[in-house]
């Protein structure tokens, strides 16, 4: 098609230089016209050098005419009119020539951006996206090699290359943040020219785009390789933020399905516990009740009254310490602390109380081991009695029958720290992260009465009083439960 058309304007200036000739026109012919056609076909399909090739034609089979006729009869009108064509004609020839060529620089210049944006499109990583978007410009800008630097947060990810070589061309455009030409980078027979150009996203360098080519890289190609590089920067913020959109959907996705499983097991545990707790509730009623009505309606002997009344007092205590456990558990679910009446309390005192309360008759059950000269702690004495009866019932409850539970109680700093251990099974891996949490038993263990609430008012008491609690257990090896309460200067 090229050879197609190059050939008819050929044809057609021979055709009006022939004509003109032949009806001896002159310079003021019309047919001097004709020449317009073939130098702006020609300027409009090669662009700059088919301008310039059609006007040198056109000029060199025209200018003859008008320069003969100069000579015969000087400047006369009709010889004016053939120096105005030939302006007219050169013009043409040159501005069509130049219209074209910069029309098609534009249009290569949108379809390299519109090939910028499909190489940047996608879920692809990073560097796959960085490598064939330089594949894409290598062809595009008919560069000899072209280099692509980005910062991804803390990491450079790199194409064309290994690294970011200290004190290279595009390390200092990515310190500096402007563009820098090097007119030839000393390497072979011809200049191999390099313009590297920052990406630049809200004024800060983000990466670097770097062209190396052997033909000429002028002013007009400099600054579209800098609008590129606004457009390449411009893609890859959007294409960084379609990514963390796209993992911030998942990980709400994620979050939502955790806590509607969260919501769940809750709801079944709360289930689970109106059924253990209506029980627990039930067990030390049905004993007051039983035994109220026995003496009530008979005539014992004192042993008998007293035995009586120490398990209706046993049981009333336990009644006691599961609707504490509820008021408490409440007022931590509409996240207000427990009340406090702080005053100082012997550390030792409390634990002896509390063991005597769970001996029940075997005095090396549960020992206790204090340290000398321990200073009291500051707190509340039935907030410490019901963190004490809480731990050292789940160590009883959770032991083999007649193992020793041990009571320890050490100085650490400005504390004083109280330890719980047991020679029991211990509490699995998967469950010690969980033991606090209101509702929750172990499920290896659920054949043990318990409503599952003491561990997390235990927790909020200490967390009250300004300690911590830790928990240490291994299969088999028994647990070890810590807690740690000012002590009194």
């Amino acid at each position: 098609m090229t050879r197609g058309l190059a050939a008819a304007a050929a044809l057609t200036l021979a055709v009006v230089t022939a004509l003109i000739a032949l009806t001896g026109g002159g310079p003021a012919s019309v047919l001097r016209h004709g020449f317009l056609l073939p130098v702006v076909a020609l300027a409009l399909a090669f662009g700059r050098l088919g301008g310039a090739l059609g006007t040198g034609a056109a000029l060199g089979l025209y200018a003859p005419v008008v320069l003969l006729e100069i000579e015969r009869s000087g400047l006369t009108p009709e010889t004016i009119e053939g120096l105005v064509t030939c302006a007219v004609v050169a013009g043409v020839g040159a501005l069509g020539g130049a219209l074209t060529t910069r029309a098609r620089r534009q249009r290569a210049r949108y379809e390299t951006i519109l090939t910028v944006q499909r190489a940047l499109a996608g879920a692809t990583p990073l560097e796959a996206a960085l490598g064939r978007l330089r594949t894409v410009l290598i062809e595009r800008l008919r560069a000899a090699d072209v280099g692509l630097v980005v910062r991804d947060g803390a990491r450079e990810v790199v194409a064309g290359a290994d690294r970011v070589a200290a004190g290279s061309v595009a390390a200092g455009v990515l310190a500096v943040g402007t563009s820098v030409f090097v007119p030839d980078v000393g390497e072979g027979r011809r200049p191999r020219r390099v313009f590297a150009t920052p990406l630049l996203v809200a004024g800060q360098p983000i990466g670097v785009l770097a062209v190396e080519r052997v033909a000429e890289l002028d002013r007009d190609e400099r600054a579209a390789l800098d609008a590129l590089g606004v457009h390449i920067a411009v893609a890859l913020e959007n294409a960084r933020l379609t990514s963390r959109q796209r993992r911030f959907a998942e990980e709400l996705e994620r979050s939502v399905a955790s806590a509607t499983r969260r919501l769940e097991e809750l709801d079944r545990a709360k289930s689970a516990f109106v059924a253990v707790a209506s029980h627990e509730l039930r067990t030390p009623l049905t004993a007051l009740q039983g035994f109220s009505e026995i003496l009530a309606a008979r005539s014992l002997a004192p042993e008998e009254v007293r035995r009586m009344a120490g398990i209706m007092r046993a049981e009333a205590a336990r009644l006691g310490r599961i609707v504490s456990d509820l008021l408490d558990l409440s007022r931590i679910e509409r996240g207000l602390e427990p009340t406090l009446h702080r005053v100082p309390v012997v550390v030792e005192a409390a634990l002896v109380a509390t063991a005597d309360l769970f001996r029940r008759g075997v005095a090396d059950t549960i020992v206790v081991d204090c340290a000398p000269a321990l200073p009291p702690v500051d707190a509340d004495p039935d907030a410490l009695e019901r963190i004490l009866t809480n731990l050292v019932s789940n160590a009883v409850k959770y032991s083999p029958p007649g193992s020793e539970v041990r009571l320890c109680a050490r100085r650490a700093g400005a504390m004083v720290e109280v330890a719980v251990l047991d020679r029991g099974a211990g509490i699995p891996g998967d469950a010690l992260a969980r033991i606090f949490e209101p509702y929750y038993r172990v499920p290896a263990t659920s054949t043990v009465r318990g409503t599952g609430l003491g561990l997390a008012v235990v927790k909020a008491l200490v967390e009250a009083h300004g300690g911590v609690i830790h928990v240490e257990s291994a299969r088999d090896a028994g647990t070890r439960v810590a807690f740690s309460l000012p002590a009194v200067p």
